[in-house]
């Protein structure tokens, strides 16, 4: 039988958390924390004892004493690292803020490690991220779903610009491509997952367990309409970027919780690999097939990508990602954004070459087909010299090299 829910007291090692309905059963609850510490000869930090108190304030405030010392009442307040307040309409927003800061100076530290290193390479940067930034950017999912903007946004900022210094992108580049080549999921759709993953774990638990019966009362109440985790959580998915259907919260179970996660997987993936196909900036990326371990090549929506750290030049690398992912600085791309000097132009049309005034430049057309450069075209051609003494195979069968088809 399950006990009377206003009994609950949660302890974490020597920390305490006393949990009442009402001012009177903290009372009668801090009166038993007194004697029993009493008996087994513990001592109380008053120091860190406080009170808060959630919802509407009474008038006078209610007066709650340990012993003979009267407990102060407190807006904020953390327990097992997870910041909590009473005055704003999200009791979590000071634990957003928090991890946030946290995750934003842990991303600089990781950077400044290439002070004494040197560049490391976006694998290194990525295990660095996963271990150190990551686990700050998803600590309270489970407990404070998303349905707020305002709040997840600031950690979707730390993600953004950390994967932006690990393909070494400027501010304006898509957003899309950071996941696609990196292998890194969307913050808003890993916090969410997880936290998929703790009402899985919930609903496996009896129905005598004080965190079963928790979750079973949030999701009447989000039945009911009113505030609640489970309301919060079906806010959360509504507010991926992708649409997805409403969790039926009702009649679910583990095993529908677990097949619902992997659904949002799916999506997530149809979502991205949508998005690349609709985008004119990153045709150089669409159909591409990724090299496999003793199997033959296919598309892959997301995973960190082959050139990434198979090419081993710094200056290359990053100069291979910004033809790419379209960050470079020829006309097609640059002419997109205008400002003093340059007006932008709308008519893709004409962002024509800066040498041959003819064509749109492009990568292919600047790197592969322009003539009107002296040193572009000798450059050229010492490379494509280069490049079919060293590698033969890609030869047309005439034996002659031609550009756009060995390329």
């Amino acid at each position: 039988m399950l006990p009377d829910l206003d009994d609950v007291i949660l302890e974490n090692a020597d920390d305490v958390l006393l949990v009442s309905l009402s001012a009177r059963g903290l009372r009668a609850k801090l009166q038993s924390l007194q004697e029993w510490c009493a008996v087994n000869f513990i001592l109380i930090n008053m120091l860190k004892t406080v009170i808060l108190i959630f919802g509407r304030l009474l008038e006078p405030s209610p007066v709650f004493k340990l012993g003979n010392e009267t407990l102060k009442i407190v807006n904020a307040e953390k327990y097992v690292g997870v910041n909590l307040r009473t005055d704003t309409q999200n009791i979590f927003e000071d634990h957003y803020n928090a991890k946030a800061g946290t995750a934003r100076y842990c991303a600089h530290r990781i950077m400044a490690i290439e002070d004494k290193t040197g560049r490391l390479t976006p694998k290194e940067l990525k295990t660095l991220y996963m271990a150190r930034v990551d686990c700050h950017l998803t600590h309270g999912c489970e407990i404070s779903p998303d349905c707020e903007d305002v709040h997840v946004h600031q950690l979707c900022d730390v993600q953004i610009s950390f994967i932006r210094q690990i393909l070494n992108l400027h501010g304006r580049s898509m957003l899309i491509p950071l996941y696609t080549e990196t292998g890194i999921v969307p913050l808003r759709v890993r916090r969410f997952v997880l936290a998929l993953g703790y009402l899985q774990y919930l609903l496996i638990l009896l129905p005598t367990h004080f965190a079963r019966a928790a979750v079973n009362s949030s999701i009447k109440l989000a039945a009911a309409g009113k505030k609640s985790w489970a309301k919060d959580l079906l806010t959360a998915a509504s507010k991926l970027p992708f649409p997805c259907p409403e969790l039926d919260l009702a009649n679910a179970t583990a095993l529908s919780v677990l097949d619902y996660a992997k659904m949002i997987d799916g999506l997530m993936l149809r979502w991205i690999q949508g998005e690349v196909d609709s985008s004119e900036k990153l045709y150089l990326i669409k159909g591409r097939r990724e090299p496999r371990k003793d199997m033959a090549p296919a598309p892959q929506t997301l995973r960190l990508r082959h050139y990434l750290f198979m090419v081993k030049t710094q200056k290359h690398r990053e100069a291979l990602t910004s033809l790419l992912l379209s960050t470079h600085l020829l006309a097609v791309e640059i002419l997109r954004y205008g400002d003093h000097a340059q007006p932008r132009e709308n008519d893709r049309s004409k962002r024509v070459c800066r040498f041959c005034k003819i064509e749109v430049e492009t990568p292919e057309h600047a790197l592969l087909t322009c003539d009107a450069s002296p040193e572009v075209v000798s450059l050229r051609t010492a490379f494509f010299g280069k490049l079919f003494i060293d590698y033969t195979g890609i030869l047309p069968e005439t034996g002659v090299p031609e550009r756009d088809r060995a390329v």
